[in-house]
């Protein structure tokens, strides 16, 4: 709410402007971002004080002060704090306003402006975000490899158009989605580059005549290089639409996969099973088990786009106006506890998912996911060109359909009549060829291309997908060292000053 003591250290009445903010744009405004980018606000603070006394821009006695007023704002709980005041990104100069007056506060803003403020607690946040999605991203695909090792010859249709296609396995299916998230994993490692760039010092537009060290300042944020456009630094939300979209893939190949469950959920498809702590029932239909947890996956997908649109909209106007820096954050965290919510549904959900491995091995016989492979054979048998084994298949499966046959209840003579049919004379395929092209198990097996369903083949890409795994988490390791470093670097020269004005 507005009329807070502290609410704003430099928007005043009978300053420049001669009325109070309207209610109206500070709760659709301002007000929306508070509770967002504590984290970053709290570290700059400290980070810009320490460069401003280090290179003796601001005097010593004041500096420590300020100092130790962000440290006893710590004791109290610097976020929690930073949230009952007014101000946003100025929330910690209106601490020390009013903990040791405005004559020590107004010091800390020397050399950086609202601009580069919202931009370092911007980029915190969102690389925290990224790391947060990077590590559950790890832990999903874990649990999704771990399934597909139980069901490497768990055998069922594979489908395009929701129509049976080839004949594929369980972990076939799943691998398809292993390699989006291992994608996924690259496209957050690469908005990471791109967002842990230091803003700190840039000010508003041409950086400041202060003689700053924007090295330092960098050094102690944890940053891994600097804007070297001030322009760029402030105004450019780029990362942004990277990490959003990075997050936008990730929900969606989760929704793709939820789908799917859904429909192999039902009683039609009998395939799978969601567990029970992810279902619903229903109020006065007993029988139902209602997959919410793929539902809420499908639901969550939507928020995670929604945002990104969002963001686009809200940065489609001239360079530099200031909706870019005070609203489209917003979208940042929105999308990032959705897109976190589906990534941990979806863990439960495969971890304890029920396969019914003798329906979908059922199934595969059922609908002629086998004809592609009794083309090749006839192309094999007979060296006719592709397009006449593909014709004289389809007129056979037409047959069996009229007819009501299963493709294992398909005769030579069958084929002989689809043959003449297509081209004139029949083929006289030896019987013990028809069952073997007819077999889905053989037809698996067959696909040995890299790439393909064959045992040996999916083995080879599970045990690539665990040392990608490996890779994954020494980048995560090597980000938090480097976070974590730069924490210890800025409380410890925190200390060494405190020590020195002691």
């Amino acid at each position: 709410k507005m009329g807070e003591e502290t609410y704003e250290v430099y928007r005043k009445k009978g300053i420049r402007l001669t009325a109070e903010m309207s209610p109206l744009i500070y709760q659709y405004f301002y007000a929306p971002m508070k509770g967002k980018a504590w984290k970053g606000f709290h570290m700059f603070d400290k980070a810009h004080t320490v460069m401003l006394m280090e290179e003796k821009i601001i005097p010593a006695k004041i500096g420590l002060e300020i100092l130790k007023a962000l440290k006893k704002m710590e004791t109290g709980g610097a976020e929690k704090i930073r949230e009952s005041l007014g101000g946003h990104m100025h929330c910690g100069e209106a601490y020390v306003t009013k903990e040791i007056g405005p004559e020590y506060a107004g010091w800390i803003h020397c050399g950086r402006s609202s601009g580069d403020l919202q931009a370092v607690g911007a980029r915190i946040d969102a690389r925290d975000a990224e790391l947060g999605v990077m590590k559950s991203l790890v832990q999903f695909q874990k649990t999704l490899l771990q399934k597909a090792e139980e069901h490497i010859n768990t055998l069922m249709p594979g489908y395009t158009h929701l129509q049976h296609a080839e004949p594929i396995t369980f972990a076939f299916y799943l691998l398809s989605f292993q390699h989006q998230w291992e994608r996924d994993f690259e496209r957050f490692h690469a908005a990471f580059g791109h967002t842990n760039i230091s803003p700190a010092g840039c000010a508003i537009l041409t950086t400041t005549d202060f003689p700053i060290n924007r090295q330092r300042t960098r050094e102690l944020l944890g940053f891994d290089d600097l804007y070297t456009n001030a322009k760029d630094a402030v105004w450019s939300m780029d990362f942004l639409i990277e990490c959003l979209g990075a997050m936008a893939c990730t929900a969606g190949g989760l929704s793709r996969l939820a789908e799917d469950l859904s429909i192999w959920h039902s009683s039609e498809f009998g395939m799978v099973e969601i567990p029970d702590e992810y279902c619903g029932t229903s109020s006065i239909m007993p029988q139902k088990k209602n997959p919410y947890g793929t539902e809420a996956v499908r639901g969550l997908y939507g928020d995670v786009a929604g945002n990104l649109m969002t963001f686009l909209t809200q940065t489609n106007h001239q360079s530099d106006a200031c909706e870019m820096l005070t609203m489209t954050p917003l979208c940042l965290y929105v999308a990032q506890e959705k897109c976190l919510a589906a990534i941990q549904i979806m863990n439960g959900i495969i971890k304890n998912l029920k396969v019914h491995s003798e329906v979908m091995k059922k199934r595969t016989f059922m609908f002629w996911a086998q004809a592609t492979s009794l083309a090749n054979s006839i192309v094999k048998e007979q060296r006719l060109p592709f397009r006449t084994a593909h014709q004289i298949v389809g007129i056979l499966v037409r047959m069996a359909y009229e007819e009501g046959k299963q493709p294992e209840e398909v005769t030579t003579e069958m084929i002989d009549r689809a043959s003449v049919e297509a081209m004139g004379k029949p083929l006289h395929l030896p019987r013990e060829m028809l069952q073997h092209a007819l077999d889905p198990e053989r037809v698996v097996k067959s696909k040995k291309a890299p790439g393909g369903t064959s045992p040996e083949r999916v083995k080879e890409d599970i045990l690539n997908s665990h040392r990608k795994l490996g890779k994954q988490e020494e980048i995560i390791r090597g980000i938090e060292k480097r976070l974590s470093s730069a924490e210890i670097k800025l409380e410890e020269a925190i200390q060494a000053l405190l020590r020195q004005g002691a």
